[in-house]
Order: C-alpha cells, then sequence, then structure tokens
C-alpha cells in the first residue's frame, strides 16, 4: 500500500502502480518468507492465543495503512484520517513547513525563519506550519520534490511512501539483528507499534520525526555490517534534525573513531550539497535567528499559545510553560530555560555513564538487544530536548523501545507504556486544560523515566560480574 501511494506520488496511474506494487510487494514477500527465522515455525500449535492475538492486530494494522493510504491520496477523504472529527488534525501537515522551507531557500529569501512568510496560509487544504530546522534538512524534501514535483498531493503521497517504507525496513532490520528470543519479540510487537497514535500521526501529519529516527536505527544496523553506510544514515539524521547528534556523541565516548569520522565526513558532505544549492542564506539565517530563538523557546510561541499544544509537549521545557498555565508563580519561558539546561546536563551525564570504559564490552556481551535499547533510548531522551517536543510524534521511539527491550521491560509494561503513549488521544483536543495535562503525565513520565532507566541498567553492566550481566525484566 504504501509502495502504490508512492508510486501514485511520482505520477503513476492507478493500474500501472497497482501492477508495480503488486509486482514489488510480491516480490518482496516472497523474499522474505525465505528468510524468515525457522524457530517461528509451529508457534500455531504451541501458542495458539498469541499467534491468533497477533493475527488480529496485523489486521488492525493492515486495515489502519489501507485506511491512511486512503487519506494521503485524497485529503478530502478526513473520514479515512485517524481523528476524522477534529478539523485541525485533518488540516495540519507538518510536510507544508518542510516544502515552503525549500522554496524560500531555492527562491533566494534571505531568512526563511521568518514567521511571517507562513503564517495565514494553506496549502490546498492544509494550513502552512512554520519552518525551524537547521538548512541541511532541506535536503530531505528537496530530494523529494525532485521525484514528485511541486504539487504538493503528490509531495505528500511521496513523503508518506518514504517515511512508511524507511520505518518498516528498520524495525525488520533490528529484528534481523537481534538475538532469536528478542527478534520474536520484535515481530510480534511489529503491529502493534505501528497502529499506535504516535506513529499513525505521525504518518498523518507527514512529520519527519518517524523518518528521522527510522534513519538513525537504520545506522545503527548498518554500523554492524557495513560501516561506511551507517556513518552516511545517521549523518543525514543528524544534519536533518540535530538530536541524533548525541550518538554521535556516545560514538566519540565510546572511542569508535572510525565511526566518528565516517559520520562527521559525510555530515560534511551533506552540509556542502545543500550550502551548493541554497548558498550562505539560510545559514546565517540560522546560525543569527532561528538558533537564538530555538533555545530560548520564542521560536514556538504559535504553539505555545495552544492550550493543547503546551497540555501535549513532552519536553523538560514544556513542564514550566505547563505550571505557568496552570498559575503556579515563578515559571515561564526563563525557568523552562533553566530547566532544559539542568535537563542537557543530565543527558550529557547518562551518555558518559554510559559510554565509560568497559561498558561497551558489557553490552557487547549481552547482545544486540541491549545494544539498540541504548540507542533508542539516547534518540528518546535527545529528542525531548528541543523547547517543544509534541506527543504525536516523539512518543513512537519510546514505544518502540519497550515493545522490542525484553532484556528490561515485561510485555505487560510494554503495553502499559502503549497505553500511556495512544489513550490520551482519545480525549477531545479542545476542553479543561489540566484534565488534558494529567491525562498525558503518564506519557511524559514514561518518555523520560524509560529510556533513563535504559541507560542506568545499561551502566551498571559495566560493574557486574558477566553471570550475572543480563538485568531481571521489569514488572511494573
Amino acid at each position: 500500500m504504501a509502495v502504490f501511494v508512492g508510486l501514485r506520488g511520482i505520477g503513476a496511474g492507478p493500474g500501472l502502480a497497482t501492477v508495480l506494487a503488486l509486482a514489488i510487494g510480491g516480490a518482496g514477500a516472497f523474499a522474505l518468507a525465505r528468510r524468515l527465522p525457522a524457530d517461528l515455525d509451529g508457534l500455531a500449535r504451541t501458542h495458539r492465543w498469541w499467534c491468533a492475538v497477533w493475527l488480529l492486530v496485523a489486521l488492525i494494522a493492515l486495515v489502519q495503512t489501507a485506511r491512511m493510504s486512503a487519506f494521503m491520496l485524497d485529503a478530502g477523504e478526513k473520514q479515512h484520517s485517524l481523528f476524522p472529527d477534529d478539523a485541525w488534525y485533518v488540516a495540519h501537515s507538518c510536510l507544508t513547513a518542510y516544502s515552503e522551507g525549500a522554496r524560500f531557500a531555492t527562491e533566494g529569501e534571505p531568512n526563511l525563519y521568518r514567521s511571517e512568510l507562513y503564517l495565514e496560509r494553506k496549502l490546498g487544504a492544509f494550513n502552512v506550519d512554520g519552518y525551524h530546522y537547521p538548512p541541511p534538512f532541506l535536503l530531505l524534501p528537496l530530494a523529494v520534490k525532485s521525484l514528485a514535483g511541486d504539487d504538493y498531493p503528490h509531495l505528500r503521497m511521496c513523503w508518506f511512501a518514504l517515511s512508511a517504507l524507511t520505518l518498516l525496513f528498520a524495525m525488520a532490520a533490528v529484528a534481523a539483528s537481534l538475538e532469536p528470543e528478542a527478534r520474536r519479540r520484535a515481530i510480534a510487537a511489529a503491529p502493534a507499534i505501528w497502529i499506535s497514535v504516535p506513529v499513525q500521526l505521525g504518518f498523518q501529519m507527514s512529520n519527519v520525526q518517524l523518518l528521522v529516527l527510522s534513519i538513525a536505527v537504520l545506522a545503527w544496523a548498518a554500523f554492524r555490517r557495513l560501516r561506511p553506510l551507517g556513518g552516511a544514515l545517521l549523518a543525514v539524521a543528524i544534519v536533518a534534525k540535530i538530536f541524533p547528534g548525541i550518538l554521535a556523541l556516545d560514538l566519540v565516548l565510546r572511542r569508535r573513531w572510525r565511526d566518528a569520522a565516517s559520520t562527521a565526513a559525510f555530515g560534511l558532505v551533506f552540509c556542502g550539497a545543500i550550502y551548493a544549492v541554497v548558498g550562505p542564506a539560510p545559514f546565517r539565517a540560522f546560525v543569527e535567528f532561528e538558533l537564538p530563538r530555538l533555545s530560548s523557546g520564542e521560536a514556538f510561541a504559535r504553539p505555545f499559545s495552544r492550550a493543547f499544544a503546551v497540555a501535549h509537549n513532552m519536553s523538560p521545557f514544556g513542564i514550566a510553560v505547563k505550571l505557568e498555565k496552570l498559575g503556579v508563580p515563578g515559571f515561564s519561558f526563563a525557568s523552562g530555560r533553566v530547566i532544559a539546561t539542568l535537563y542537557g546536563l543530565v543527558l550529557l551525564a547518562l551518555a558518559m555513564w554510559v559510554a565509560r570504559r568497559g561498558v561497551a564490552h558489557a553490552l557487547a556481551a549481552a547482545g544486540a538487544t541491549s545494544e539498540i535499547s541504548v540507542w533508542l533510548a539516547l534518540l528518546s531522551l535527545g529528542t525531548l530536548a528541543s523547547p517543544f517536543a509534541p506527543a504525536s510524534y516523539v512518543l513512537a521511539s519510546v514505544v518502540w523501545l519497550v515493545a522490542i527491550d525484553r532484556d528490561d521491560f515485561s510485555i505487560s509494561f510494554a503495553g502499559l507504556v502503549w497505553i500511556a503513549t495512544s489513550a490520551p488521544f482519545l480525549l477531545p483536543r479542545e476542553g479543561d486544560f489540566l484534565l488534558r495535562t494529567l491525562a498525558y503525565a503518564p506519557a511524559q513520565l514514561a518518555a523520560l523515566s524509560v529510556p533513563i532507566y535504559v541507560l542506568w541498567r545499561a551502566g551498571r553492566r559495566a560493574f557486574l560480574p558477566a553471570s550475572d550481566r543480563r538485568p531481571e525484566m521489569a514488572t511494573s
């Protein structure tokens, strides 16, 4: 279905897109069937009810993917969106910012970060969002525009296909890299991860978060087999969204010099490529105008003016904004900056804790599950460093982390996190601010505590005897 939507986005007719999608899907299914692990055989007899539940969730995932694909093909089919009765979700598309930012940059706009370029405008059925990303990020929308052209509906189709297929490949690459028991859990969890609200809303709103998360995870898998490819993928993620830079720091702290050097080299290449296309103006505007506004939170004044956006904000900076809105004395943007600074220091300390001498060997001994868990934990905490981290897509990494980390989290705990990160979206978007803030509090607690726990446990493994390095499963 994702391939079909992508083919329609590059201009293929319905008939040709159907034939090609079926051919590609059939070939992919045949290739996958030959590579499925042998230990899956016989599970229908030994774990009948679990298999029945998995098939049900997989069927729901297929139906939801069909609905989302229909909405991507025609934005007027709002009944296929995740929340058809919510006009804001139906009309919001982050891709508008990427598309317009790329257009302004290529047209020579001296400051593509000026909010007046985007406010009170529409692209088709969608309200134009503000652009807040570093200039190298423009490589992604410009690359997709080279396939889809300037027609926004086609661009949206291609972006969905790219995001969905990259996430699928990332989940497959992780599963293929894990130990047998962890691999079975990753396969079992895949449909549940796919239908979680943060993932589906990320698709619907065409936000880049899922794409960057998937690319960063693919980098982890590539580093294990083809190291230059890992460096290229991680560099793409870093220059696009900045927060995956915590992974480059991890490489340096672990003294993985060749991996860090290849990442830096590819990063310079990508920066040079976009500089050659758009010139120095976007870089100058980002450093002199946008970067100070990002660190202060001023860049997000528009979303912070909406009560629901403040309630949905998962970042530590957002805690101060929530308390200010609730009327608690002493909290403001200034206190938010203090909290964000302290959080950054904690994140740096955790990265050093988990990368110190001896931990890398302990992680290798514990297996690939521990390694990808640390990778996802660092990504999850990194994305919360922004003053504005909406629950509608930043929670996807936490859902993925608890779903596949069988060393640290039981299935029941993973289910609780899935509910905590998806159920609050069932509340009406507009309503009592305190109620919405409390509803999202468990999700924010999970977003912070789960990855911190994973990093703490990983760091402790260096002190444990080899026989005790496999941690007990958390049950609450």
